[in-house]
């Protein structure tokens, strides 16, 4: 990504770019920056946009053989083409072009998947460059957080960035309109609270479930159901909260192994693979438990989504019962 941004500001473009990763909100801001750059975004006559599936390979480069209009540029923009995870059949005849791109002509690929071994992912950092936009890490998206409040006059301390990352998780774009939010319901007022995160955020549902997962940890059983009650009025399907309850367990019989292993959270974090910030959650509620008893749990996950599957209980009563068992405290133990 610095290295697009050396490109603009030295108005020195490659024939050839591919913006691809999970990070779509890191993705369209790079794909915009660069977009605007090569040709004003008011330039319609030599910006051309191609999306989806249909687009074809004999349409893009006749278009990159015309000249630019009373401009230095032409801008061919490829958006979700699928090119890079499954090449067309005339894949080839683009492969070849790679090389005679003409030195007006900017083609920007701005794709969701893409397979590194293809012929065209590799052809593209031969002759162009590759630039992947992937999840953040918790230092970077705190400083982050700090730089966007900051350009509408907010600051934020760190361990309030770091509450808004554990209540609303990683992704960007919902980070983006949480902090907007957060801009909104703070007013006058020049620092983001705490307090402002609690009453403004919305948890996803991630967030959500570990909240149940400390209730459950905790014992507080009519806040675990509560929560669980919660969850399904805004429609998130049962079986999904099951599945997430379940990674949750797994992750504190992580979390209890590693730490009885004296390990750092830095390690655990990437055995985990999960942000560093989240890991002292994880240990913190395990402490709580004994591993035979975080064992039984993930025993009794994988046997209510058997039976919900076979039949036996409907997703929703099945779900509900293995949290009242488990913030209950009357769960017997297995011997180690």
């Amino acid at each position: 990504m610095d290295s697009i941004k050396d490109d603009i500001r030295n108005e020195s473009f490659r024939r050839i770019y591919l913006i691809y990763g999970s990070e779509s909100y890191l993705a369209n801001v790079n794909k915009k920056k660069l977009a605007d750059a090569v040709v004003p975004p008011g330039d319609t006559m030599n910006r051309s946009v191609f999306y989806g599936k249909d687009t074809r390979i004999k349409d893009i480069i006749g278009l990159s053989e015309t000249l630019p209009f009373l401009s230095p540029r032409r801008l061919i923009l490829i958006e979700d083409s699928g090119f890079f995870k499954k090449a067309p059949s005339d894949a080839d005849d683009f492969l070849e072009y790679m090389g005679h791109i003409p030195e007006e002509t900017v083609i920007v690929f701005s794709e969701t998947d893409v397979d590194k071994r293809g012929k065209l992912f590799k052809a593209v950092g031969k002759h162009g460059m590759a630039v992947l936009c992937e999840e953040q890490k918790e230092d970077v998206l705190i400083r982050w957080i700090g730089t966007y409040l900051g350009g509408s006059g907010k600051k934020i301390r760190k361990s309030t960035a770091a509450l808004l990352l554990e209540r609303t998780g990683t992704d960007m774009y919902t980070l983006k309109n949480e902090m907007d939010k957060l801009i909104s319901f703070s007013g006058d007022r020049e620092e983001i609270t705490e307090d402002d995160i609690d009453k403004a955020c919305v948890l996803n549902i991630r967030s959500s479930v570990f909240a149940m997962i400390d209730d459950i940890t905790a014992l507080r059983q009519k806040k675990a159901l509560e929560r669980y009650y919660e969850l399904v009025l805004l429609h998130e399907a049962p079986m999904k909260i099951l599945v997430l309850l379940t990674r949750q367990f797994n992750l504190l019989l992580l979390a209890k192994e590693m730490s009885a292993e004296k390990m750092n959270y830095k390690e655990m974090a990437s055995i985990m693979k999960i942000p560093e910030f989240s890991v002292r959650k994880y240990v913190s509620a395990a402490g709580r438990l004994s591993k035979q008893r975080i064992l039984s749990a993930v025993k009794d996950c994988v046997q209510t989504d058997n039976d919900i599957k076979k039949g036996l209980i409907s997703d929703r009563i099945g779900t509900e019962l293995l949290i009242m068992k488990y913030s209950a405290g009357t769960v017997e133990e297995e011997p180690a």
